[in-house]
């Protein structure tokens, strides 16, 4: 799970402390989970201005 958030916020390490070897993302996979969370926040703005 480390890795995986590590990876999505673009700190690509390859080698964690325990001897974990981390795979990098995808750019896809970046793209799309960013649209995701975009969209989602977008969402949540529009709901409080509503109110």
């Amino acid at each position: 799970m480390k890795c995986f958030i590590k990876s999505l916020l673009g700190q690509d390490s390859y080698v964690e402390n325990n001897n974990d070897v981390c795979m990098p993302l995808p750019p896809i996979v970046k793209s799309l989970i960013g649209s995701i969370l975009f969209i989602a926040l977008m969402t949540f703005v529009s709901h409080l201005l509503r109110i």
